[in-house]
């Protein structure tokens, strides 16, 4: 049986003992399994309308890199996310390029392309912020890498 506690809801995302189940389909799914804990988790935060990587952004992922490098059993799930600034559809598409940035990265680094899946939310999990706008919409564009065991 697996036991777990419930440590957040938001917008539509239950966080259950440090894995992410979705409580609404989202467009791929690479959640990561309930009974297993993230083993690393970096998140990466972006600039309105933004997908690049920052050099602060590479600099956590270089830093997940060295604890999954050399570990090919674990898997990564990169989450994209976007604040709720503009137009939904827009907002969708910006969130899997977000994701697919840090894929790219993690590719580029070494890291084979099969092992990296990716999940891209656009504004409908953006938590943070109810209007999309000031400090708080900051948090929402982001993307989550998780590193886990299969």
């Amino acid at each position: 049986m697996v036991r777990f506690l419930v440590k957040y809801f938001v917008s539509g995302v239950f966080v259950l003992g440090g894995s992410i189940s979705s409580a609404v389909s989202s467009p791929v799914d690479c959640s990561v399994p309930v009974d297993q804990s993230p083993l690393v988790t970096k998140v990466i935060y972006f600039e309105v309308g933004q997908s690049s990587l920052s050099k602060k952004a590479q600099k956590k992922i270089d830093d997940l890199f060295n604890v999954i490098d050399g570990h090919p059993s674990l898997k990564i799930c990169a989450i994209g996310q976007a604040d709720k600034q503009g137009d939904p559809d827009a907002n969708k598409k910006l969130s899997l390029k977000r994701a697919q940035s840090a894929k790219n990265y993690l590719i580029k680094k070494g890291i084979a392309k099969k092992r990296i899946e990716t999940v891209f939310r656009g504004e409908a999990y953006g938590s943070f912020s109810l209007w999309g706008s000031g400090e708080k919409a900051d948090e929402d564009r982001r993307v989550e890498v998780i590193a886990y065991k299969e």
